[in-house]
């Protein structure tokens, strides 16, 4: 049976050394206020405030709730890097291969559930037999003050550090079962 993407839920403030998430956690935070709404709007959200080593990193997506399906509305030019194309205006199940898609299908969708920034340590196996993962940070976004219509992401490679590494090992070799969800 070919290995299949998976995620895990994680706290990244549990993660010092993931400083460009907390960055844009903390920015988020700020435009969202203390208003009592559930997020910002996307009309809201500055990139050129987040570090500028992030915004390559970040994609927005549009809500379809009928579907739920989520489309990109922008699309870092890190994520073309990485996946060798672009989707912006395209559905997040396009992601490919199909594994990957419905891996990150389900946390868009577990953010609407949630309805709060949720934290996911993501990994992919790869042709070469090898792995790569990433930490992930996903933001609902909302034009009405209650209702998700859009979902920001901001993602780290782990580019300078091993810390990533240590917390990919933390999180697979050390769960009791494979659906086991809870926050490193």
């Amino acid at each position: 049976m070919p290995l299949e993407a998976r995620f895990s839920l994680i706290d990244i403030d549990a993660q010092p050394y993931l400083t460009d998430l907390h960055a844009v956690c903390a920015y988020w935070l700020k435009i969202k206020g203390e208003t009592g709404r559930l997020a910002p709007s996307w009309q809201e959200i500055d990139l050129m405030q987040l570090p500028p080593n992030v915004v390559p990193r970040v994609c927005v997506l549009d809500v379809v709730p009928e579907g739920p399906d989520f489309l990109y509305r922008f699309w870092g030019t890190a994520l073309t890097s990485m996946h060798h194309y672009d989707l912006t205006g395209e559905s997040v199940l396009n992601l490919t291969p199909d594994h990957y898609a419905e891996c990150i299908w389900q946390q868009y969708c577990a953010v609407l559930e949630k309805r709060v920034p949720l934290g996911f340590l993501t990994e992919v196996p790869r042709d070469d037999g090898r792995f790569s993962y990433y930490a992930v940070v996903r933001f609902p976004l909302s034009s009405d003050g209650s209702s998700i219509d859009k979902i920001l992401s901001a993602e780290d490679y782990g580019e300078e550090s091993g810390q990533l590494a240590k917390l990919f090992e933390a999180v697979w070799n050390t769960r009791l079962m494979p659906d086991d969800e809870q926050p490193v």
